[in-house]
């Protein structure tokens, strides 16, 4: 597998590492294109696969204001990977929010893993 950052499953785009945003914004940082290039090249070596692009956050700041920025975050890594030559039709982005944490919202290691994009395979 050429991939360095990334492990293609049978449901998900699993990423090894995380992508990151500027705080509070939908703004994709540099460090981050690496990752998504990747995502870019599996889902363009899979003419067939399907993704649904989830956003989701931490427990901080309203609900309401957490799904906005999910879904803002989630549009964004779309817009990133329809640049790289992804047909858009092939993918949705869904904010989800602070409605999904996988780790505990009370400490700060917990809220970095709950700050995520998932690539979730819906069809290929």
């Amino acid at each position: 597998q050429k991939f360095k950052n990334i492990v293609v499953t049978k449901q998900k785009i699993e990423l090894k590492q995380t992508i990151f945003f500027q705080t509070n914004k939908a703004i994709i940082r540099r460090r981050s294109y690496a990752l998504l290039n990747e995502v870019a090249q599996a889902l363009k070596d899979r003419s067939k696969m399907e993704v649904r692009i989830e956003g989701h956050t931490d427990s901080r700041g309203s609900e309401k204001y957490n799904s906005k920025l999910s879904k803002a975050r989630a549009a964004s890594v779309m817009r990133y990977l329809v640049r790289r030559g992804v047909t858009p039709s092939r993918m949705v982005s869904e904010g989800y929010g602070e409605s999904q944490p996988i780790a505990d919202n009370r400490t700060a290691a917990g809220r970095a893993q709950n700050r995520r994009v998932e690539f979730v395979i819906t069809s290929q």
